[in-house]
């Protein structure tokens, strides 16, 4: 039995494919808890929902090869309200996101806020490690030494406080030091 070359474009599918894999990966904790809630809807698991909305949305084809666009990205995806109007503010050793907390009870103020610093180009990500709640209109995720001097993509999830439920990420933007 032969086995046939592949073709061009099934070349590109896998290279697509390995790309948002690879993407993806470092982000695959925070992933699961994200989209826990929409794979488990839909008979799926989390990562592989993740990875179904990088490929449909968050991928540009360039010359060369496919490269993801992290602004499209999905960590997670739910029922829980976003954070109303962050604003995203890099120092030294922190990144600090502050956001609009609205009088009426609309939200439930004890959501927690969860910031996702992301280095693609070393792929390693930091989550904040404190707690920040709705109604405190902030959140700060402290960099570990030695990683001050890097470039990070930041996300913004909101979570119901048992962890369980979570909002649609929110792309806040390429941090530089």
């Amino acid at each position: 039995m032969v086995k046939k070359a592949p073709t061009p474009a099934q070349l590109r599918v896998r290279e697509t494919f390995k790309i948002a894999r690879a993407f993806l990966a470092p982000l695959n904790g925070l992933i699961k808890k994200g989209f826990a809630e929409q794979a488990k809807r839909k008979r799926s698991l989390p990562f592989g929902q993740a990875l179904s909305h990088t490929l449909r949305i968050a991928i540009r084809h360039e010359a060369e090869r496919p490269v993801v666009d992290p602004a499209l990205v999905l960590l997670s995806d739910g029922s829980i309200a976003p954070a109303n109007m962050p604003i995203l503010t890099r120092e030294i050793d922190r990144i600090i996101v502050t956001h609009t907390v609205t009088s009426d009870n609309l939200y439930p103020l004890d959501d927690q806020i969860v910031l996702c610093a992301y280095q693609v180009e070393k792929g390693y990500a930091f989550i904040n490690e404190k707690v920040w709640r709705r109604y405190e209109g902030q959140a700060i995720l402290h960099l570990p030494a030695g990683f001050e001097a890097d470039d990070f993509h930041v996300y913004l999830l909101v979570c119901d406080r048992k962890g369980k439920k979570y909002s649609r990420s929110r792309y806040l933007g390429y941090s530089t030091k």
